[in-house]
This record gives structure tokens, sequence and C-alpha cells, in this order.
């Protein structure tokens, strides 16, 4: 045998060994979600799958199906080395194709999906008479032509439409749209709407928000009150804003699948918040320290409330922002729907983490710090246009999956499309180890395709580079030798937690691997006598874990150690919640961002090949470590 001929069937050995390898575990799937299903509901058994096992919703149903239509058929699906498509397609058959294809495989037959369709096809026609199938295939003739001629048609209907709304799009004058050419071309394109679409189109108030209904009744009104001249005043829509195109037009130029020239460009791959913009607004709840604010407020929203009810945390927010309205209030007592007529762009927080992080002892929902019920509840209350809320990955453990497929059904029956996503601080260029989950909501009736913010794998950093300066400020030299080799290393810190006395071991010993003492918190930097001591590792002060969290140096924290850690370790990193600001920003607004330029529109990188001279070391000093209560 020739070498072609020997790695030909070694490849053939391996790839049926691979196969067999994925139809058994096609086939354990299915098993297990059988066992799924015995102790719920299929509904609950969907939700699960897809929330909590991340499922895609097109492979739910077969595998929630297989029971009821192949159980007692694996053996043979094996032998066979059957496909997950071929699954899907057999389950989606109807019995009598599925019993002649399971018969062919029976005896031998190789299956795929064309088998599968052509199996299906001649079942049908085997039904009908000859003369049933003559005239079946003349109607898909027929079916075939009528198609192309009205694709023909309503190509070059819709080409003629766009050329006429681009034409009109940045007019603002009402006498001149009321033109007479104007109104004729909007009568004849009424005309050739009607043929395409039908004449009879009920009014926009009367049809849900966004469906294909609503945006055809739209598309059509414009081009009636286009033709009569009064597009500008027309169903209280009032006049035009200078500077948006009019949503009906918008709607109407939609039919064409084609973007307004000029327009997407104008809001494409921003690099700043465009000048004199208006702000969105948000509602803010469980703000704590406000990491999430300053990103929220660095991807153009503006606070009009923040809800935090510890003491030193509302201090901080007021001491930091003092023209922010900071609310110190419970949540579970406050009523938000006064905030509904000032028709919020975003509600965002961080509820307590505590219901499903190891720390609290993952008691969810029975656990009485638990508010994610009270966030479905102030969502519906305010009916902002998104939302947005953080918790720890502890969340979607199997434990809590009924729970937190409960609060996904509360935000779909407030009216909201909701997904759950994953962010890691390190992506967005934090020099530490954080992963959280996201729920992102956006209200049906926008129906704003959302998008989580790309990642930034160029823009890693260290803990060494990011503290070197922090570390040096109390005069130990040691420190730039530690920061290169936590630099050659790639070291991230392990996540930034609020506990200041013993840690756990494995905890300690993560962090010790990275050159730092996890245990207590310094009141300053290293010194030479400290860094002396056999075994010496250096901690890290509160101001060096709020850099580790991306708080800028000068952001002032109100309490003591203990409140301070607290703080810091509970807080959303400002870069993170910024990304994912602006992602939510874009969806509302029709944007797009130049994201990384937006993220770190300064350069800002620290060297430490070499310590500084003498003369230089003021210069690392760090700001004031904390502010005490007694210095309110």
């Amino acid at each position: 045998m020739n070498s072609k001929a020997e790695a030909l069937s070694a490849a053939k050995r391996r790839i049926i060994e691979l196969q067999k390898q994925m139809a058994a575990r096609i086939l354990d799937m299915a098993a297990e979600v059988e066992k799924l299903a015995n102790e719920t509901t299929e509904l609950e058994a969907r939700e699960f799958l897809r929330v909590t096992c991340n499922m895609p919703s097109s492979e739910l149903s077969t595998y929630v199906r297989f029971s009821s239509t192949l159980r007692g058929r694996e053996e043979l699906l094996e032998r066979h080395r059957v496909s997950f498509p071929v699954l899907k397609a057999l389950i989606g058959a109807d019995e009598e194709t599925r019993s002649e294809v399971l018969e062919r495989m029976e005896i031998g037959a190789r299956i795929d999906l064309r088998g599968i369709s052509t199996i299906r096809k001649r079942l049908r026609e085997a039904k009908l008479t000859p003369e049933a199938v003559l005239a079946d295939q003349g109607r898909k003739i027929a079916s075939a032509a009528a198609r192309k001629r009205v694709q023909d048609s309503s190509a070059t209907y819709l080409d003629r439409l766009h050329y006429f709304v681009s034409s009109i799009i940045d007019e603002r004058d009402a006498a001149e749209l009321a033109a007479d050419d104007i109104r004729h071309e909007a009568g004849e394109l009424r005309t050739g709407f009607e043929d395409l679409f039908g004449p009879d189109h009920r009014a926009p108030e009367e049809l849900k928000p966004r469906s294909a209904a609503y945006e055809l009744s739209v598309a059509y009104r414009a081009l009636v009150h286009l033709e009569e001249g009064t597009l500008p005043f027309a169903g209280g829509v009032g006049e035009l804003d200078p500077d948006r195109a009019h949503p009906w037009l918008q709607s109407l130029n939609a039919l064409t699948g084609r973007a307004l020239p000029g327009h997407k460009e104008d809001r494409a791959n921003l690099r700043e918040l465009p000048a004199g913009a208006e702000r969105l607004t948000v509602v803010e709840i469980c703000a704590g320290a406000g990491g999430m604010s300053l990103g929220l407020e660095r991807a153009g929203f503006e606070h009009v409330a923040l809800v935090e009810y510890d003491n030193h945390a509302a201090a901080t927010l007021r001491r930091n922002r003092r023209d922010w309205t900071v609310i110190r209030e419970d949540v579970r007592t406050m009523d938000f729907r006064l905030y509904r007529q000032l028709e919020i762009d975003l509600v965002s927080g961080g509820p307590p983490c505590q219901p499903y992080s190891s720390d609290g002892y993952g008691l969810g929902k029975e656990d009485p710090r638990d508010l994610l019920p009270e966030c479905v509840r102030i969502v519906d209350e305010i009916k902002p246009k998104a939302f947005l809320f953080e918790n720890v990955d502890g969340l979607l453990q199997a434990r809590h999956s009924d729970h937190v497929a409960d609060i996904l059904r509360g935000f779909k029956r407030a009216g909201y499309e909701v997904d759950i996503h994953r962010i890691q601080a390190k992506d967005y260029g934090l020099a530490q180890e954080r992963s959280r989950v996201l729920f992102i909501g956006i209200r049906k009736d926008l129906a704003r395709g959302f998008r989580m913010p790309p990642k930034f794998p160029q823009r890693s950093a260290n803990i060494g580079d990011v503290l070197v300066d922090l570390m040096a400020a109390n005069g130990w030299e040691g420190a730039y030798e530690w920061a290169r080799e936590r630099r050659e290393a790639n070291d991230v810190a392990s996540t930034v937690v609020t506990r200041r006395g013993k840690p756990r071991a494995k905890e300690a010993a993560r962090w010790g691997s990275k050159g730092v003492d996890i245990a207590g918190l310094p009141e300053s930097a290293p010194t030479m006598v400290q860094a002396s001591k056999p075994g010496f590792m250096p901690a890290l002060t509160a101001r060096m874990r709020a850099r580790l969290q991306d708080f800028p140096d000068e952001w002032e924290f109100v309490g003591g150690k203990q409140a301070t850690a607290d703080q810091i370790g509970n807080a959303v990193p400002p870069r993170m919640a910024q990304a994912i600001g602006l992602a939510i920003h874009g969806a509302l607004m029709g944007a797009s961002w130049d994201m990384e330029a937006m993220l770190w529109p300064e350069q800002r990188r620290v060297e430490v090949s070499a310590p500084p001279l003498a003369t230089q070391a003021a210069d690392y000093m760090a700001p004031l470590e904390c502010i005490h209560e007694h210095d309110l």
C-alpha cells in the first residue's frame, strides 16, 4: 500500500471513530433531556436548557421531541453514526416518512438530508393521481414565473421609492414637502404600493408596534400624507426633529432594504460622543461606589437618579459627583412609577451578588438579599427603553435555574426581549480575572438589535505595569523587579474581593503565585523595612485594589477600611460598564462606535524597565487611600 492509500485509510478510521463518538454524545444528550423533562414541564425544561445550558433555540425542539419520536431506536441511530442535522430532519418529518427512513437504515442504507427529502416527496406524490401530479407541477412552474415577474416589478418599484425618499429625507420645510412634484410622485408611488401590498391598511395605533403590519401601515400613511402635502404634522407626529429624519420616512425607506445616503455613515464608527448630542437618561439602582455609574456616564448617559441603600457607598457617590441625585433608600420600599413619565432610556444596577456567590452560601431566591424580583418590578414600573443588570457567575448554577427562568419570564411579560451575557474584565484591558453575568433587555416595541461590544485582547494588562507606581510610592526599591516579574509572567489579579481578613487557602495560593499577599488591607505601600523581612510579599492597599477595578486615582471612598474594601470589591469596573453602555447606546440610537477609540481616548502605558530617579519619586506618590467618616 502506498503512502497516499495509507493516509486515506488512517483518516477513514479516525473519522469513522469520531462520527461514532459524536452520534453517541448526541444520543446521550437526548437521554439527559428526557430525564429533565420527566422532572419538570416542557416549558421549564426548554427555559432551563436555553438559559442555564446555553443551548441554541434551533436545537431545543430536536432534543425535547426525541423521546416521543425516536425513543427505542438509539442503537440503530448510533450504528449509522447519525449526525445532528439528520436527527433533526427525522424528528421533524411526518410519521410515514420517518418509518421508511428507519426501515432503510435497518437494511444498511446510508441516509442523508437529501434522501429524507426525496422520500418525503415521493410519499406525498404517491397519494396523488397522475393528473394531480401534473397539476402540482404546473402550479409550481406558474408560481415560479409569477414570483420572478413580481420580483422584477417590485425591485423596480423599490428602487424608485428609495430614490424618492433619499431626495426628500433632509427636507424640513413644510411648504417644500408639499410641492406639486413631490405630491405627484408620492401619488404614483402610493398606487404602486397598493398594487404590491394592497390598499387596506389599519391605522398604526391599532397595530402592535414594530410588527410587519405596523411598518406597512406607517409607510402607507407616509405616502398618503406626502400626496396630500401634510406629512410634517400628520397623525400627531408634530414638528420634525431638525437632527433626525422623519420616522415615517425611515419606515418608508426601510421597505427598500437600503440605507439612506449619508445618514448611516454619519452615525458610524464614532470616536467620541457627538458634540451637543442630548444624553440618554438612566435610573440606576444598587449603585454602590459608582463603578457602573462612571462607565455609563462616559458612554453618554445622564443619571436621573442613583439609588443606594448603604450609607458609605451613598456618601462616596455624593463626594465624587455633587451634581448626581443620590437617593439613600431600600429599593424594595420605593415606588418607581413616577419615573415612567420621564421616558427613561435605561434602568441599570448591580443587585446584591451574595445570594449567588460562594461567600453568600448561594441561597438564591431563599436569601432575603435577593433583589432580582425587584429588578423585574422596577423595570415594569419605569418602562425604560432598555435595562442592564449585573451579577456573579454563580447565578447560572443549576440550582438557581428555576428562579432565573421566572425572572426572564417576568421581563418578557413586562414587554422586553432579554438575553443573558457573560463578560470578562480582562477582555477590556483590566489586569483582573473578573467574570460577570449581565441581564440585558430591549423593549419589544423598539425592535433594536443589541450586540455585545467586541473584546480587545491586544489591550491586555498585567498587575505589574498597572500597580508599579503605587507599589514604589513608599520607597520599596524592589517594586520595579516585582513589576518586571509580573509582566514576564503576564500575571493578572484574581477577582478583587471585599474581604480584608484571613483569606481562604486556595485564594491565598492564587494571589501568592502572582507575588501578592492578599491578607489584610494595609494603610500604605510597602517600605524597605517591611520588604527586608523573610518571605515578604506586598499586600494591596485600597488604592491599589481600586485601580485594579479601574477606578480613577482621584475617586474618593468614604468609610473605614472594611467599608472601603466592600465598595471596591462589589463594584463594576468602569471601562467594562462603559463598553456595555456604548453598545446599548448604539442599539437605542442607531449609532456605531470605534469602540477602542472610545474606551481608550488617551494612550497611557507605564514603562517599568528601570526605577525612577530619586527626584522623580514624588511623582509616584498615591493620593489619599480613603476618607473616613469623621472627614465628612
